[in-house]
């Protein structure tokens, strides 16, 4: 029996198949490929995540490994030690890589080889664009002599960059945009250097795919998922008490702005327009103290991190997504729509996505249309339950882990029957 072909997928979270957003994404690509390959997973974990090898991974996976504890970059350890803010941004500029690359240095890279010993791939998948610098060893000019190479960008990150940046200037920090500028500049650079080497790249957004098809040969839309196992919730349309609900890590800075501009701006005014009660409910991990204290009172509740969303979803009469910057597939959207919660988003929180206005949700980007829109979804029970009914319609459509999860299994299996011929005719005398 011939072997099965071996795929190495460096990830910068370990995969799961729910929780964290992009652990959520890393687990629909290792679920595709386990279909047909045997998997080495190196996670590398840059970001604060969970690093617990579960079930899901291990079901999945010949061999992982965690590279925790890495060093910061020489070069970066020095732009980090500076004190004076202007030259630390000047000294981050010389750098010219983005900061999340500052742990992926010689170290790593040794650290990487030393585990990985011998063993040779069909395919290796990079899971994020700052993670390439650990596949510089395959990034060879000539196919046929290097593994099939992956790599999922997941949204275009100078694009998001320069957003956090347009927030950084409307909340009157200068130095801080510039680092997020710079952020952009050194993302964009690296696109254009390594994603030409890659096979494939991937996409969360049908907006990104022009972008990012400016440096790679070949980009696929790949969307984020629906959670697997959710079922709706009827409402009680007698209710008088209603409850709103944001989901989304705090730690990240358009979650954080988004909820500041809900709970300052919207918030007061949407119970002034509403009759009965109504309470606030923001779930995420790292809120900041002072974003605790603005909400404090007023029916907001602050709550953290929380072990499981589906209690909160199932209690939510609105789901909101006031997002004004981020980029990829909004995870919380595909969530609120699998619950079957009436929702409202800004543009940008909706997106590259297939999800209409007055169709399947609402979308408003000023403070008067967004309390509107709100106020509509909380008083019209019937117009909330056609658009949420429409909105769980289309999840299931065109968001079913599934159906991704083969069409993955299929460009790989395709990329590699076409890397074999190839192979076999360069052999040929």
């Amino acid at each position: 029996m011939n072997a099965r072909p071996r795929l190495l997928m460096l990830s910068p979270v370990v995969p799961a198949e729910g929780g964290h957003g992009l652990a959520m994404r890393a687990g629909l690509f290792l679920n595709a490929y386990a279909r047909m390959f045997e998997i080495d997973l190196a996670v590398f974990p840059l970001i604060a995540a969970p690093i617990l090898v579960t079930d899901f991974v291990k079901m999945r996976v010949a061999r992982v490994e965690i590279f925790d504890r890495l060093p910061l970059d020489s070069h970066f350890q020095l732009v980090a030690a500076i004190v004076d803010p202007d030259q630390r941004l000047a000294a981050f500029r010389a750098f010219g890589r983005p900061s999340l690359t500052g742990r992926l240095g010689a170290a790593a890279q040794d650290r990487l080889g030393h585990w990985l010993g011998p063993a040779r791939y069909d395919v290796v998948h990079v899971e994020r664009l700052y993670l390439a610098p650990l596949a510089q060893r395959w990034l060879l000019p000539d196919p046929a002599s290097r593994p099939r190479l992956m790599i999922d960008c997941d949204d275009d990150d100078a694009a998001t960059y320069q957003r956090v940046a347009a927030i950084e200037r409307r909340s009157q920090r200068p130095r801080a945009a510039a680092w997020a500028e710079t952020e952009a500049a050194a993302f964009a650079k690296m696109a254009r250097q390594v994603l030409p080497r890659f096979d494939r790249a991937f996409v969360a957004s049908s907006k990104d795919i022009a972008s990012m098809s400016q440096h790679a040969p070949s980009v696929a839309l790949v969307p984020n998922v629906a959670p697997r196992g959710v079922t709706a919730v009827p409402r009680n349309p007698r209710r008088r008490d209603r409850t709103i609900l944001f989901t989304g890590t705090m730690g990240y800075l358009p979650n954080d702005e988004a909820v500041r501009w809900l709970v300052s701006r919207i918030w007061p005014r949407l119970c002034k327009a509403v009759r009965g009660p109504l309470r606030l409910l923001i779930v995420g991990r790292d809120p900041a103290a002072d974003l605790v204290r603005l909400a404090r009172g007023q029916g907001v509740r602050v709550i953290g991190a929380v072990p499981d969303l589906a209690p909160y979803y199932r209690a939510a009469d609105l789901a909101v997504i006031p997002l004004r910057a981020g980029g990829g597939t909004r995870i919380k959207l595909l969530e609120a729509a699998a619950y079957g919660v009436p929702i409202v988003s800004t543009t940008i929180g909706a997106e590259g996505t297939t999800f209409r206005h007055r169709h399947d949700l609402l979308l408003a980007d000023t403070e008067n249309g967004f309390v509107r829109a709100c106020a509509e979804m909380l008083t019209d029970d019937k117009r909330a339950a056609d658009l949420s009914r429409r909105a769980r319609a289309r999840v299931r459509r065109d968001y079913d882990r599934d159906r991704w999860s083969r069409r993955i299994s299929d460009w790989a299996a395709c990329g590699l029957v076409t890397r074999i011929n190839d192979a076999a005719t360069h052999a040929r005398p």
